[in-house]
């Protein structure tokens, strides 16, 4: 089943540490986009299987 969620991770620049924060996370991303910035922290919306 695919799943979709707005994920708050640490703030990150590159979009290979972000793919790394969320695989961490034990999500394997299908896509991602930043949807929101804060000083420290980002929200991701992220599709991936569950």
């Amino acid at each position: 089943m695919v799943v979709s969620d707005i994920i708050k991770i640490r703030f990150l620049q590159d979009n290979l540490l972000i793919e790394n924060e969320l695989k961490s996370s034990g999500i394997d991303p299908l896509r991602w986009a930043v949807v929101e910035v804060q000083e420290n922290y980002i929200f991701v919306s992220v599709s991936y299987i569950k």
